[in-house]
């Protein structure tokens, strides 16, 4: 999909605040009210938007414990990558999950309430999945930078 200016100016507002009326972008954008909504809905209907959220505050709900999981499969086929990528889908806990290069096959960003939070998810859900070999945990001690915008 080709974006005019207009569109990447469009698409960088809803990024900063998804609540903004359509009259307030078209306002911003200097757009009618009527193009700004069209172009919403053939973004939402090509797929280049994929939701709109409100983004929450972890550690306001208690799950201050940000961890950083390198997974590896105890083999690779097909059938264990998508085995183990079913799982991934049904954990609240994993907000992120990479297939990677290098040394491991994914990289997981799990929230916890506390380190015993997140060692009964390791010990009891993750390493007890048959298709995981081994995890790596590397804790972040703090958040320097968090965004969603994408640069354009």
């Amino acid at each position: 999909m080709t974006l005019s200016d207009a569109d990447r100016r469009l698409l960088r507002e809803i990024q900063r605040d998804a609540t903004l009326s359509l009259k307030d972008l078209a306002e911003r954008l200097a757009m009618s009210q009527s193009t700004v909504w069209r172009r919403l809905q053939e973004f939402e209907a090509s797929g280049l938007i994929s939701s709109r959220v409100t983004l929450l505050d972890p550690s306001r709900l208690g799950l201050g414990v940000c961890v950083f999981v390198h997974a590896n499969l105890r083999d690779h086929s097909t059938e264990s990558r998508e085995a183990f990528e079913r799982f991934i889908a049904d954990q609240p806990n994993v907000l992120e999950c990479f297939s990677v290069t290098g040394p491991h096959d994914y990289v997981l960003i799990i929230r916890a309430a506390d380190v015993a939070a997140y060692e009964d998810f390791l010990m009891h859900r993750l390493l007890a999945h048959p298709k995981v070999a081994s995890a790596q945990s590397d804790f972040a001690l703090r958040q320097l930078k968090y965004t969603t915008m994408l640069p354009l």
